[in-house]
């Protein structure tokens, strides 16, 4: 089947030449899609500060006999509480972006 057999009631135009442009130009619009990328670096941070000691309560002693009855372990137990402060934090340090053209045109109204 001829395409102009599909539309019989229909003329076909044929497709306008560059002489029809009117004599002041043609406005065109043109659409091409690209993928831009933008690299980021971020490398973790973390600074210990000044460490504290402080003591809880008495310490406790324990005393164990040994079985010849020659010698004895004295063993002494302090609870303390250690403070360890941290400061966290993330730096950023930015690539080169780069630009290339896109291989599909999906979503932006183009091709």
């Amino acid at each position: 089947m001829r395409i102009n057999e599909a539309y019989e009631h229909e003329t076909i135009l044929p497709y306008p030449t560059e002489e029809s442009c009117p004599m002041n130009g043609c406005n065109k619009v043109s659409t091409q899609c690209v993928d831009v990328s933008a690299p980021m670096t971020l490398t973790p941070t973390a600074a210990v500060g000044a460490v504290t000691v402080a003591c809880q309560g008495s310490p406790c002693a324990t005393c164990v006999t040994d079985a010849s009855g020659t010698s004895v372990t004295v063993t002494m137990t302090q609870q303390i509480c250690v403070t360890v402060p941290v400061r966290y934090g993330v730096t950023m340090t930015a690539g080169e972006p780069t630009i290339a053209c896109a291989d599909s045109c999906t979503g932006c109204g183009c091709c």
